[in-house]
């Protein structure tokens, strides 16, 4: 495959959205069918939280946007069409969220997301 052909994944842009929480900029960043699953402490691994498409993984980043917590990105690891990285919630009361996320990208957009979630 040509890499050079096929649009490449902006993370810096992706990051920049994801801390920012601009919920416009960062929902762009997903294909219009991508898909978001996490396994959360109340969503075990027999059933995760699963969102589809662009219209519900902007719904679910509205609802981060109003939850006023802190976001950071740390230990990235970029390749041609995934990338590895942490994720640090804090949330208002000061606990944190640690996630571990494996993004998954083609023609510049995020096919799937996984993350996997620890909480204070």
């Amino acid at each position: 495959m040509d890499h050079a052909a096929v649009p490449a994944f902006d993370f810096a842009r992706f990051k920049r959205a994801f801390t920012g929480q601009d919920v416009a900029a960062w929902t762009a960043c997903f294909a219009d069918d991508g898909e978001w699953i996490e396994y959360r402490h109340r969503d075990p691994p027999r059933a995760p939280h699963v969102m589809k498409g662009q219209r519900e993984i902007a719904d679910h980043l509205a609802l981060v946007r109003s939850s006023d917590v802190a976001l950071e990105i740390e230990d990235e690891v970029i390749g041609p069409d995934r990338a590895a990285f942490r994720v640090w919630v804090t949330l208002r009361d000061g606990r944190r969220i640690v996630e571990h996320v494996i993004i998954h990208y083609a023609d510049g957009r995020i096919t799937r997301q996984v993350d996997v979630e620890a909480w204070d």
